[in-house]
């Protein structure tokens, strides 16, 4: 019976199951809404008991009132006690044991009537205002009565105490439940979050279901979905991988009969048949290369490569390809080291390292221009970061418009295909550079030079 009547209650209200998110937000402002009015119940109970009785001071006036009745009834003077009370702030009046002035003072039938509900000095009030009649025994037997006036009445003040401790208690209660319900909505959301992160960087290992449990349905269903992408994404990425991977390891064997057959031919064709031969071999050439690249690319952007990560120096590393890279220069470009700083020591892989090195060097001497000056330098670390060695290699070319920037590290991007084409570039060169670093526990930036040209910066991480 409980749940049917559970059920049509939430099917009218859109609260779906007790589970969901939308009954426990439901629940959670039910309860605090509750908890609001409640306190506020109480806090006004609590108010009218503690502030309705007659103020300290007009009791202190009251008293002294009655001092001076006393004083007056003593010297008999009945006319001088008439003119007394008239004089007073307060309407009163002395009475005698039948409740009549004893002063002939006529009294207003409406305090007259009053004297039927007369009160001690220290009674409670009424929580609304009045004027109720205040009775103060005095030492001649008679009483002096006053009509306690509305002005000094606590309650007229009450209807702002109430509203400023409504919209206290309210502030409170919501923001108690707000922090409480943020901090029990963002637990799953940063969860996802950070998951999503994780998953962005590569890392097809990361489930989120079980972490975010089943406590709300929607968080659980979505964590569900999460890792069921995952899985996905990683089955195709897998599948990308494999079939780039093996398509390349079959390019190899027909390349390798193809370059063989070359080599065969050339003893047998005629000189003036030599030239031909001799493009086929670089095309060849070229094709071994892009193989090669692309089964470079792939083992280190799927985590295949095992880098050995060792302290080095990093300026006799670069000097060594410098030397290599200066064999390839054109005949009015220069390449400039600034490889004495004596570093400190960065972790890096020797054979990864000569790799970056080689491809910035080759893609400057390539794309910089006939007459383009190179330069390679390494950096210590900076004192606002020191964290990181830096290999620098700019030069003094057109540079790259601002928005290619971000693109050139992308594998298979060139921004200029018909010179690409012709320097032989594929767009891996510095795709490579970006996933050795990523390996090497490094960053790569590129951006271009004020007076021309472009940067490409290298981080490595100082040795501890």
């Amino acid at each position: 019976m409980k749940s049917i009547s559970f059920k049509y209650f939430a099917s009218v209200f859109f609260l779906g199951d007790r589970g969901g998110l939308a009954f426990r937000l439901f629940s959670y402002f039910a309860v605090s809404l509750v908890l609001i009015l409640g306190l506020q119940n109480a806090a006004e109970v609590a108010l009218i008991k503690s502030m309705l009785h007659v103020p300290e001071k007009v009791q202190e006036q009251m008293l002294d009132l009655a001092y001076q009745a006393d004083v007056l009834i003593a010297e008999g003077d009945l006319d001088e006690l008439a003119d007394w009370e008239r004089g007073q702030y307060y309407y009163l009046f002395v009475l005698d044991d039948t409740n009549k002035p004893i002063s002939g003072r006529e009294m207003h039938p409406h305090f007259e009537y009053k004297l039927n509900y007369i009160r001690k000095i220290d009674t409670v009030l009424e929580n609304r205002v009045n004027q109720p009649v205040i009775a103060l025994p005095l030492n001649s037997g008679n009483q002096l009565v006053i009509q306690f006036p509305h002005q000094l009445h606590p309650a007229r003040n009450f209807p702002y105490y109430f509203g400023i401790i409504q919209v206290i208690i309210a502030a409170l209660i919501l923001s108690v439940f707000s922090l409480l319900l943020a901090r029990y909505l963002q637990r799953p959301l940063h969860q996802l979050q950070e998951a999503s992160r994780r998953l962005a960087d590569g890392d097809f290992s990361v489930r989120v279901a079980n972490e975010v449990g089943d406590s709300v349905t929607e968080f659980n269903a979505l964590a569900c979905d999460f890792d069921h992408m995952t899985d996905r994404i990683q089955m195709l990425a897998e599948k990308q991988s494999r079939l780039i991977r093996d398509v390349s390891h079959e390019l190899k064997t027909p390349l390798a009969r193809h370059s063989l057959a070359l080599h065969l031919l050339r003893k047998r064709i005629p000189e003036e048949s030599q030239p031909l031969l001799d493009k086929l071999e670089r095309e060849s050439d070229e094709m071994n290369d892009l193989v090669t690249e692309i089964l470079e690319f792939s083992r280190l952007e799927n985590a295949c490569y095992s880098a050995n990560l060792v302290p080095m120096q990093l300026e006799t590393l670069c000097h060594i390809q410098a030397q290599e890279s200066r064999q390839t220069l054109r005949p009015e470009q220069s390449l400039v080291c600034d490889l004495g700083n004596a570093t400190s020591m960065a972790l890096a892989d020797s054979r990864l390292l000569l790799r970056v090195v080689k491809n910035l060097l080759g893609n400057a001497i390539k794309y910089a221009g006939e007459t383009a000056e190179i330069t390679l330098s390494v950096k210590p670390p900076i004192k606002d970061d020191g964290q990181f060695v830096t290999v620098t290699v700019e030069d003094n070319g057109q540079g790259i418009a601002k928005q290619h920037i971000k693109r050139i590290f992308d594998p298979f991007t060139r921004l200029e295909a018909a010179r690409d084409k012709q320097s032989g570039g594929y767009g891996l060169g510095l795709a490579i550079v970006k996933e050795s670093m990523a390996v090497m526990k490094g960053t790569v930036k590129a951006e271009n030079r004020d007076q021309g040209g472009l940067r490409i910066i290298l981080s490595f991480p100082v040795a501890g």
